[in-house]
């Protein structure tokens, strides 16, 4: 779907926008804090990563399948831009390089820290892995909740006894995170459900206007109803035909998670290390390190971690299913 690709684009811009713009030191334009521009990005990636989750299990229903895709889709980057960051003790977070301890280390490689907090955060960008990978065990389970109850109501009701509850809870953790996801559960049986009727060219307007909207109050708390409205509204919109635009935002897509993990590496470097040159240049040089850098990563390991992880998924689904028919020629006739 083109409108993914273009919804994806928009959101990891977001997130390298904001992160170029503290670098440089301002924090406010006119009512919009900066500082939440990039977290209105990640909650639409986890309203995203909901829904297409969804549809990768309805094509494969099988649970250790999805599990090991997911490892070899997120840990390979992730674990190695930890440890790039350890061996150069790079800036590429709000603090200077901390020398975490080794617990430190282990639990945010393990992609835990939400669970068991560190005193030393490594990348900063990273607090959001967390919440994902736990939403991952999660969404099977809801997947065929959902195959069962194919409804919005059921998941309306559950949005909201979630956000009762984590109201209730201290400080931000995985218990409220879950309520940014579910809008993604929501979008995929409303594409099941609703007919697109919106035309495609209100999607960047609608964009612009819900962003401009929950800018100036964003919280934690609010993010929920932001995921919500996103995630009912996305499956209005006809699919966008524009292929310049489609084009770039595809790209852009198809790079995103690398952009995201690898972008503070483009900002340290062009905005701090650099900082000697006029602002143009250092703009420039974040800019061609925007590009590069991704791009290394997608073709170097990421794409190489998805290929074996596939192919690891298939084999423990076959053998899966040579001991299921072993089983059942081996039961007794009744």
């Amino acid at each position: 779907m083109p409108n993914l690709d273009f919804v994806r684009s928009i959101a990891v811009v977001s997130v390298v926008v904001e992160h170029t713009l503290l670098a440089l030191g301002i924090t406010q334009v006119g009512p919009f804090p900066i500082p939440y521009l990039g977290v209105l990005g990640v909650m639409v990636f986890f309203v995203l990563t909901s829904l297409v989750l969804m549809w990768s299990l309805e094509r494969k229903p099988h649970t250790l399948d999805f599990y090991i895709r997911r490892w070899f889709r997120i840990f390979p980057l992730a674990i190695a831009v930890i440890v790039i960051t350890l061996l150069t003790h790079a800036q590429v977070g709000v603090a200077p390089f901390g020398h975490p301890s080794l617990r430190d280390v282990v639990i945010q490689l393990a992609l835990m820290q939400d669970m068991l907090p560190v005193s030393t955060p490594i990348v900063g960008v990273m607090w959001t892995l967390p919440y994902e990978v736990h939403m991952y065990v999660l969404l099977p389970m809801i997947f065929f909740f959902v195959r069962k109850n194919f409804a919005l109501w059921p998941l309306l009701v559950l949005w909201c006894l979630v956000i009762v509850g984590a109201r209730s809870v201290p400080g931000h953790n995985f218990a409220v995170a879950i309520g940014y996801f579910l809008p993604g559960v929501m979008a995929y049986v409303a594409f099941g459900r609703w007919q697109p009727r919106l035309p495609s060219w209100t999607l960047p307007l609608f964009l612009l206007a819900i962003f401009a909207l929950f800018l100036p109050h964003c919280n934690f708390h609010r993010l929920w109803y932001f995921c919500l409205v996103f995630g009912l509204a996305l499956p209005l919109f006809r699919q966008l035909q524009w292929k310049p635009l489609l084009a770039v935002s595809r790209q852009i897509a198809k790079y995103s998670y690398g952009i995201y993990l690898t972008h503070p590496f483009a900002v340290l470097i062009g905005l701090y290390l650099l900082r000697q040159f006029s602002l143009p240049l250092r703009l420039l040089a974040e800019l061609i390190l925007l590009v590069v850098l991704p791009v290394i990563a997608y073709h170097l390991l990421e794409h190489p971690m998805i290929r074996l992880g596939a192919r690891l998924a298939g084999k423990a689904e076959s053998n899966y299913e040579q001991r299921e028919m072993k089983h059942y020629r081996g039961s007794p006739v009744v």
